[in-house]
């Protein structure tokens, strides 16, 4: 981690590179940092490598297909708790909802469709939290985790988690549009130069987001940026 709290990184440009198993599967590495453009998959022979700047891994068993797994550097987000994903249709234009559970039905790291929640036991009330985005212009809606279940890089892990499935599904690049809650901007401003540089400065300060119901009888620091400070 830098001093300031931010997972270090090399730089701002994201590459992936694309390792064959034996068994034909592609896993895909994120690295921020030199060596590529930003946005370049590279053919890499080998085991999947984790130079310094990775980001996330992402398990491909299809090509074209929604990654079964996605594994997250500890640096990116330390102290994160046991997460697994289900990736679904967000009900609105071409959005896509990525949504966190941290019950241990599946695995660390498992991305299913939403049609599995049910048999994995969970309904949506029991998310932790989730982030909204466009596959064909990759902007970012919203990121939102449960406020019983922040300042725990579960913000972070999702979209990193994103980022690994779209670049597996062949999806348009991340990215935000500069419309930000108090809540964001803080979380924004504790994350590495390579997602910050996908964000613009503030164009919209946004309201909270947080429901009444949810926020009673937790302690302010789970609702508030630090006084004085943007970083979480």
């Amino acid at each position: 981690m830098t001093p300031a709290g931010r997972p270090r990184t090399l730089g701002t440009a994201v590459w992936y590179g694309r390792h064959r198993t034996p068994e034909g599967r592609s896993v895909l590495v994120s690295v921020a940092g030199p060596g590529f453009p930003d946005g370049t998959v590279v053919d890499l022979p080998g085991p999947p490598a984790h130079p310094a700047g990775w980001l996330a891994e992402a398990h491909v068993h299809d090509e074209g297909h929604v990654p079964a797994l996605v594994r997250v550097s500890p640096d990116l987000a330390p102290g994160s708790p046991h997460l697994w994903f289900a990736l679904g249709p967000a009900g609105s234009g071409d959005a896509v909802d990525l949504v966190a559970f941290s019950t241990d039905a599946l695995p660390d790291g498992r991305v299913v469709g939403v049609d599995d929640l049910a048999t994995a036991g969970v309904t949506w009330a029991d998310q932790v939290g989730a982030v909204r985005w466009s596959p064909t212009s990759g902007a970012v809606d919203q990121v939102y985790v449960a406020a019983r279940y922040r300042r725990r890089r579960i913000g972070t892990r999702l979209v990193a988690t994103a980022d690994a499935v779209r670049i597996g599904l062949g999806w348009a690049p991340l990215r935000g549009d500069g419309r930000l809650t108090d809540l964001g901007d803080a979380w924004l401003s504790a994350q590495s130069d390579a997602w910050r540089a996908r964000v613009p400065p503030s164009v919209e300060r946004q309201p909270p987001m947080t429901p009444a119901g949810e926020a009673a009888g937790l302690p302010a620091r789970l609702l508030l940026p630090d006084a004085g400070r943007r970083t979480p």
